[in-house]
């Protein structure tokens, strides 16, 4: 009952907004996962006329896989949420999508309460939840038609699974190692961080001397997570490509990268038109001002990727491996200047944005038309009778500001714990070699801001600088603040109550 009143408050978030939110990418999502749906029995694709000349369709026999070009950007988007997505829209619409993450969230903040803190009552989850809901960006990513919301997820499966997974059932222990699963197969940059996360959580239980039975058996369970993770998308790989006869690949994000942050360019200078790339080489007129503008301008003047036929999409893909190693080798110090400067912008930039856009903007412009995304999203019409009543109606600007005061209080709240109370123990542990238990609770203020900072060191690196990237994750912070004001607090009234014991 806690757990559908905690979902319900998350929800009505959306509800308030008007209705669930989509990316533009939710429309590659949603190919892919019609076409994992349709290979699997589950469900049959809607071939009506728009569908049937869809540019997002990755099907074998669509008209948009004659020139191959989707297979190029589908493998940067999961076939396992998409078939999520797919599942939601047509057994009722994303209504039942953003109903489900949102009490999927509401569980995985009950478990890791649970799990910390053992005697908390209900009202105190209740508490926890009402203000994330109101004044953090979790409830506009449990709303969202994407992958986004299951990088947080991920980070509470992992420190509950490292720390405390003995304080739970074993059927809530399978529900968050398939909660882990899940996450790592939804999105591949999840794998980096529960790679880190995972290594990072074993790290500090050998430091802290748990037996090394314990730390093998944890050990075993993430690893082999990631392990079944990373078969499932091999498998799908591997049955597209004998479907389709040509592997879904992903966009060369680290070569857009590394050209945006200046290493890139200055290689290209150098070496062309020889080189590493000499399918880059070009393109070498271009500006190369941005990832995104490298990625996806359709200008011929300025666009690398989206301009470009399938044989040169390949080609760039193909020597994008050898050219990040190249740039690498020839200034390593300034890839990693740019990634921690990327990592420090991104892991500032939290606002949120993406979720609060209006889906009208899809009718302005025919393509969208020809894809899923007009019919997937609830009550488009009203949108194409009205567009401005399809805005959401919070405030942007009121949102972002609420978010910055509210996560800023929470990082001083626990920079000063972590000090005052030197990590509640662990680092005494670290230090004289303790036996004694870890305490779950010392394990999670280290792993989760470490969680959070990994998160905008991954994505600053891999991709761009997009506030949807951090704002999905850095509802954790004022989290974690929650559960350390709590056990100071108790530990504040047991030394009132009893002063001697204390």
């Amino acid at each position: 009952m806690h757990i559908l009143l905690a979902g319900a408050i998350l929800f009505a978030v959306a509800a308030a907004n008007g209705r669930p939110s989509v990316f533009t990418d939710t429309a590659w999502y949603y190919s892919q996962g019609e076409y994992l749906a349709w290979r699997l029995g589950i469900a049959q694709p809607d071939l009506d006329e728009n569908r049937l000349t869809d540019p997002t369709s990755v099907m074998p026999d669509s008209r948009a896989m004659r020139d191959r070009t989707p297979a190029t950007v589908a493998g940067g988007r999961s076939p396992f949420y998409g078939l999520v997505l797919v599942l939601a829209v047509r057994f009722g619409t994303l209504w039942l999508l953003a109903a489900g993450q949102a009490l999927l969230a509401a569980w995985s903040i009950g478990v890791l309460i649970r799990g910390l803190l053992p005697a908390a009552l209900p009202v105190f989850y209740q508490s926890v939840i009402l203000t994330l809901g109101l004044g953090t960006s979790l409830p506009f990513f449990a709303a969202f038609a994407m992958p986004d919301l299951y990088a947080g997820l991920l980070i509470i499966a992992v420190t509950i699974l490292a720390f405390c997974p003995e304080r739970f059932p074993v059927a809530e222990r399978v529900m968050l190692w398939g909660l882990l699963v899940a996450s790592l197969t939804f999105h591949a940059a999840n794998v980096a961080l529960a790679v880190a996360l995972s290594t990072l959580a074993l790290a500090i239980l050998a430091a802290c001397r748990t037996p090394r039975t314990v730390i093998a058996i944890r050990a075993g369970g993430l690893a082999l997570s990631i392990l079944v993770a990373l078969s499932m998308t091999w498998a799908f790989g591997a049955l597209y490509q004998a479907d389709a006869g040509v592997a879904q690949r992903t966009p060369p994000f680290l070569m857009a990268r590394l050209l945006a942050d200046g290493p890139g360019r200055a290689y290209l200078a150098a070496i062309c038109p020889n080189g590493a790339s000499p399918t880059l080489c070009r393109f070498a007129d271009r500006p190369f001002a941005s990832e995104d503008e490298i990625l996806w301008s359709e200008d011929p003047a300025k666009g690398v990727f989206s301009v470009s036929d399938y044989a040169v999409r390949d080609s760039l893909r193909n020597e994008e491996a050898a050219f990040v190693r190249a740039v690498v080798a020839r200034d390593p110090a300034a890839v990693l200047t740019g990634i921690l400067h990327n990592g420090l912008q991104q892991l500032m930039t939290f606002y949120v944005w993406e979720p609060m856009k209006s889906p009208a903007r899809f009718l302005q412009f025919p393509w969208w038309h020809r894809t899923a995304i007009l019919r997937i999203i609830p009550d488009m019409k009203s949108c194409e009778a009205a567009p401005d009543t399809c805005e959401v109606r919070a405030n942007p600007l009121f949102v972002a500001v609420l978010h910055i005061v509210i996560v800023m209080l929470a990082w001083i709240l626990i920079v000063w714990a972590v000090l005052k109370t030197r990590c509640f123990g662990l680092f005494a542990r670290a230090r004289w070699n303790r036996s004694d238990r870890l305490p779950p609770l010392a394990g999670a203020v280290v792993l989760i801001p470490m969680g959070v900072i990994l998160n905008a060191l991954i994505c600053g690196a891999a991709s761009g600088i997009f506030a949807r990237y951090q704002a999905r994750v850095i509802w954790l912070i004022p989290l974690l603040a929650f559960l350390i004001a709590a056990r100071l607090w108790r530990n504040r009234w047991a030394q009132v109550r009893d002063p001697i014991s204390s």
